[in-house]
């Protein structure tokens, strides 16, 4: 397994890769480790807290919706980062646009950003 730490604080492990019977790359599987318990009750650590397992929780479910996807489409010709999964959301923004990227097929099929308009 290979890790990587995100600057949201998140780490994930890159686990099991599913290949076809030609060895070509399907998809990669990730996980990803849950955020720290807060150690006080202070307004600060608690919000902290809430961002960073919102972030989990949003990650968790783009890795999920990106491995079901590869999978499906796995003859076609779609975009490398959903069959590897790098680069990975790693702030509570970007998963959400990831999240909305994936769900969004003409996103998917022209690269384009869902949230500017297509810009």
């Amino acid at each position: 397994m290979t890790a990587a730490s995100l600057s949201g604080g998140l780490s994930i492990s890159w686990g099991a890769e599913h290949r076809d019977g030609k060895g070509v790359l399907i998809s990669r599987q990730a996980s990803i480790q849950e955020p720290v318990v807060p150690q006080c009750i202070r307004f600060k650590c608690l919000w902290k807290y809430l961002i960073e397992s919102l972030t989990y929780v949003l990650v968790a479910s783009y890795h999920a919706r990106r491995v079901t996807f590869a999978e499906a489409n796995r003859g076609k010709d779609i975009l490398e980062r959903y069959r590897t999964g790098v680069p990975s959301p790693d702030t509570l923004w970007s998963a959400i646009h990831a999240n909305i990227k994936l769900t969004c097929p003409v996103c998917r099929h022209y690269n384009v950003d869902p949230l500017l308009g297509g810009k």
